[in-house]
Parts: structure tokens; sequence; C-alpha cells
């Protein structure tokens, strides 16, 4: 198990530094979000005044959210990376070296995880400027660092696994917006349930993206109660270790084909 973590660290590393090294890259994913809360903000703030919108701020009801989508986005295009470590024929000698199978599948999904915090630091420090607070303490906190890292790590692994089985750029694009665009706006991050058409707001109950907001949303707001939260925290997981699962017997189909 030391083993494993060490490993996982190391490619972790390996990611992030491989990320750094592209500023242009960095930049947009910083901008981007600073951006949509800022358009969104403005574009809907009258919205609040809908009886039974339950904010007066749009930001606040908004920032959970954005910073979920914003996760969903950078975990979506993990598998690029991979795709690219194929391409290059590192993938393959990482496979011929004593490193474990599964070190390749977590290590990446720890990146992905740590890559989140800098955009939601940013993220918050706007929010605050428009007036969002976060009133779920220490516990709240916690319960949202564990949500954005299941999602994250869901999607990510799920990414890979795509990666893995299409081996083409142009084809894991299209899958990963097949998934992420349609899950954001099939849940409730932009429009609260009681306000969207029924078949919407069935779809949404199903929604593992909107559990990730749910929770994020009751994070903020302080109303975090045992029910939901260890619902969704304990779905959220399993679909993280089933799609980490997936990557895995992707992997193994990968190595005995390539």
């Amino acid at each position: 198990m030391t083993e494993l973590v060490g490993q996982s660290a190391h490619l972790a590393k390996r990611h992030i530094l491989h990320a750094f090294r592209q500023p242009w890259l960095i930049a947009i994913n910083l901008v981007q979000p600073f951006l949509w809360l800022l358009l969104f903000s403005a574009t809907f703030n009258r919205i609040a005044d809908i009886p039974g919108f339950g904010e007066s701020n749009y930001a606040q009801f908004f920032l959970p959210g954005l910073i979920v989508m914003t996760i969903l986005l950078a975990a979506g295009w993990s598998g690029l990376t991979l795709l690219g470590d194929m391409e290059r024929g590192t993938l393959d000698r990482m496979l011929a070296s004593p490193a474990k199978p599964a070190a390749l599948i977590i290590g990446p999904l720890l990146q992905q995880i740590v890559s989140g915090v800098i955009p939601t630091a940013i993220l918050l420090v706007i929010g605050y400027l428009l007036g969002v607070r976060f009133h779920g303490g220490p516990l709240g906190a916690l319960v949202l660092v564990l949500a954005l890292a299941a999602i994250a790590a869901a999607l990510a692994a799920l990414s890979n696994a795509v990666a893995l089985l299409v081996r083409r750029e142009e084809s894991l694009i299209a899958v990963v917006n097949f998934i992420v665009m349609p899950m954001t706006f099939l849940s409730t991050a932009f429009m609260p349930r009681g306000l969207v058409p029924d078949w919407v707001a069935a779809a949404v109950k199903a929604n593992p993206v909107n559990w990730a907001v749910e929770l994020s949303r009751s994070a903020f707001a302080g109303t975090l109660s045992p029910g939901p939260v260890l619902t969704y925290l304990g779905l959220l997981i399993a679909l993280a270790v089933g799609a980490i699962v997936l990557a895995r017997a992707s992997l193994n189909q990968y190595r005995r084909t390539a």
C-alpha cells in the first residue's frame, strides 16, 4: 500500500509539473471561471426576484454550482494527458516498468483534485466580493471538499477509461462533451428544482452532478443534514470507485492489445 501511495503521488507530481509548463492553459483555466461568475451573475441576477427562488443574490445561488462545473470541465480532459502518453510511448514504458498499474490511474486523479484548488479559491474570493458568504463552517468545508474530490475522481477516471478504449482525441472530446454539458444543465446549478419543468426535475434527482451541486450549496448555506450528506456522498464515492475500476479494466485491455 505504501508503494502504491508513493508511486501515485509521484505520477500526480509529474502531471502537475506538466500542466505548469503550459502557462496559456493555466491562464485560461483560471480566467474562464471568473468570467463565468461575472457574466452569469450579471445576466441572471433578476431571476432572484422570481417568487420561490429562495435567494436574493443570484451569485450566492450560482457559485456552488459553478465550482462543481469548473471541477468537472477540468477533470473531463484528464484523458487527453493519457492520450499524449500513449502517442509518445510513455504509457507503454510505464507499463513495462515496476510501477503498479493502479498508480497509473490514481496518480492523474490526484492531480485533477489538486489542480481544482486554485480556481476554486479564486472563485471564492471573487464570490465574496459579489456578496457570497460561506456559512457551513469546518464541517461544511469538509463536505464540500469530499463532494468535489469524489465527482472529480469519477469523471477523470471515466475520461481515462474512454481514452484507453477509443485512443483518439476527437472521440474523447466528443464523449466528454456529450457527458459533461447535459449533466451540468440537467442539474440545479443554474436554477432551483422547483422552477424547472417536471421532466427536468425528474432527471435532476438521478444526476450525480446534481448530488455534488446540492451538497456544495448546502455547505455554503450551512444547511447540511446527515441524511442527504451520507446518501449523496456515499453515492458519489461509489461512483468514483466504479469509474476507477472501469479505468483499471480499460488499462488492462490496453496492455493486452498494445
